[in-house]
């Protein structure tokens, strides 16, 4: 007598369709790891003699989540099928009796990105299945295991990306599910709780509905897997409605304004061989307020990595012209020419870890910029203070469209880095540091740069003063409003 299996709607779009790839992904209580457990399980059942492999980023936890949620689906299926299985806890593993197939847990991820490499299965895998993708601090450890798993792979495999989005739109699990929405070669599937409503409990069901009544906003997020922002963001006062301004604007409030430069403070990040280094230009303005110029940013992994030296004399040096020019604030050629001239002041505050670079930076440019390291902080303290900048809007940011890159000497377009990475700074569990799976390079070295500046209790009262002094044009916000009138 044939046997029945109860599964939700999608997992028969799944099961029918010819494609190799799929991406679930959703809220919790979506059924994503059980439902796609059952489908390796039909897939071993209907190809003997072939293997599947889960993995997870955490290896320790497998025997209670990824292998426990295994064997309970098997389990659901009935007697007929999970007799067909043994269950083994060292190694974890969930062996076909007669040898016909292993399902196999490994870990993968986390700091050795070539873990996976060392995979052995006795048979051409038919399912790969990827559990909890969102923990992974980069696409990188993804594609390391997937090209690892891939040597492996038989005919007809399906392989299951399965992840909880952050709420941020820019986390990099979030931007991969929308680059994947458009390839034909991948099914992307937002699977939540409501896929799978016959198959959950009252009392889920009723919690369920309790948050959807009393926190909206929380509920769309960790039950429907919008994402919507907000949660654990280190500045969830930061809006680029507000704060983000675009070339053309500055122009206007420079052309009907007294607002003019009197300074430039540069915060940098220095990091060679896997992140990126970045200085971030902050015009300081005679209201007090400083808005955000053109940003430095070398990214090795993409333009090769370049020691300091070049990279300060190759690089950086056509940067800081470039922005020392475009607001007149005067270059280092022309205060090399005229010395005596009224040359603007420059400040330039690098990671005090980052010897190296400040060493290179003082060789080149410190007869134009005072060049040193920022007087860092415990993490929470260094925020406490650019989010005290940026909520008394002395911060403002001019979103070019892209960044110029110096080794291609090309512009690439794209969103403004700093404003990205504003929007996308969580915290870690402890609350006490970043959370390492979103990039901080560009936001670093903004924060040394309003440290160095705004953590003076002064700098930030001048500009309360002058605010007391002239309701008139004294915002570029308020400027830009008389423009739309």
């Amino acid at each position: 007598m044939p046997t029945r299996i109860a599964m939700p709607l999608f997992c028969k779009q799944i099961l029918e369709s010819d494609k190799n790839y799929f991406c679930l992904y959703g809220g919790r209580l979506g059924g994503k790891t059980n439902n796609t457990s059952k489908i390796g399980t039909i897939v071993m059942l209907m190809h003997p003699y072939f293997d599947v492999v889960v993995a997870r980023v955490s290896y320790g936890s497998l025997g209670d989540s990824s292998y426990a949620e295994f064997q309970a689906a098997i389990n659901e299926m009935g007697d007929n099928i999970s007799e067909q299985f043994k269950f083994k806890r060292s190694p974890l593993r969930i062996e076909r009796v007669g040898n016909a197939g292993t399902v196999y847990f490994i870990g993968y991820g986390g700091s050795n990105t070539s873990r996976t490499k060392s995979i052995k299965t006795k048979h051409k895998i038919k399912v790969v299945i990827l559990e909890e993708t969102q923990e992974l601090k980069n696409e990188e450890n993804l594609q390391q295991a997937l090209a690892s798993f891939r040597r492996h792979f038989g005919e007809d495999v399906k392989v299951f990306i399965l992840g909880n989005p952050y709420p941020q739109k820019v986390h990099w699990f979030s931007k991969f599910i929308e680059q994947h929405k458009f390839d034909p070669d991948w099914l992307v599937m937002n699977v939540t709780y409501l896929d799978i409503l016959p198959f959950i409990n009252d009392y889920d069901l009723k919690e369920i509905l309790k948050m959807k009544m009393n926190n909206p906003e929380y509920y769309r997020w960790f039950y429907l897997g919008e994402m919507t922002g907000g949660f654990g963001m280190v500045y969830p006062m930061f809006r680029r409605e507000k704060y983000v301004i675009n070339p053309s604007e500055w122009e206007y409030v420079l052309a009907n304004s007294n607002i003019r430069p009197v300074g430039l403070i540069i915060g940098g990040d220095g990091a060679v061989n896997n992140d990126c280094t970045s200085f971030v230009p902050g015009i300081l303005l005679n209201n007090g307020q400083c808005v955000i110029g053109p940003i430095f940013n070398h990214d090795p992994k993409k333009d090769g990595a370049l020691g300091y030296h070049q990279l300060v004399q190759d690089r950086m040096l056509y940067w800081f012209e470039r922005v020392t020019g475009m607001f007149h604030l005067g270059t280092l050629m022309e205060y090399r020419m005229r010395p005596y001239a009224q040359n603007l002041p420059i400040w330039m505050r690098i990671d005090s870890a980052a010897a190296d670079l400040i060493a290179e930076c003082k060789f080149f440019v410190s007869d134009r910029a005072s060049v040193g390291p920022v007087k860092k902080e415990h993490v929470p303290q260094m925020v406490s203070t650019v989010q005290s900048a940026i909520l008394n809007e002395n911060i403002v940011i001019i979103d070019y469209g892209g960044t110029h890159n110096y080794t291609t000497n090309k512009f690439e377009k794209g969103e403004n880095l700093l404003v990205e990475q504003l929007e996308s700074l969580i915290w870690n569990e402890k609350q006490d540091n970043y959370d390492p799976s979103v990039p901080n390079d560009t936001s670093d070295a903004f924060t040394y740069l309003v440290n160095a500046w705004y953590r003076n209790p002064e700098n930030i009262q001048y500009f309360n003063i002058a605010k007391m002094k002239n309701r008139q044009t004294l915002l570029i916000s308020d400027i830009l409003k008389k423009r739309s009138k």
